[in-house]
């Protein structure tokens, strides 16, 4: 794990992490989500963005999990019809 110093909606945060450019990355990705939401909403909390921020990309989290169960399954499913056409 490295130190490093990553930016968000104008305050720093010192962390650690084990892979430098996925943080710095996502702190980026949560840096612009807070910036958009304070377009639209100017008089929020900094906090306030924060959790908006933090309940979008959790959404994205869920739509991906329920995504990738589905194409497991699909292809599962094909793994099942393959095996059926090589008897």
């Amino acid at each position: 794990m490295e130190k490093i110093d990553v930016h968000v909606y104008g305050d720093r945060y010192p962390l650690r992490a084990e892979r430098r450019e996925l943080t710095e990355k996502a702190a980026k990705d949560v840096d612009g989500t807070m910036r958009l939401y304070a377009e639209q909403a100017p008089t929020f909390e900094p906090v306030k963005l924060a959790v908006l921020s933090a309940i979008s990309f959790a959404e994205k989290k869920i739509e991906l999990e329920e995504e990738m169960a589905s194409l497991k399954q699909k292809l599962a499913t094909l793994n099942v019809l393959i095996g059926q056409n090589l008897q």
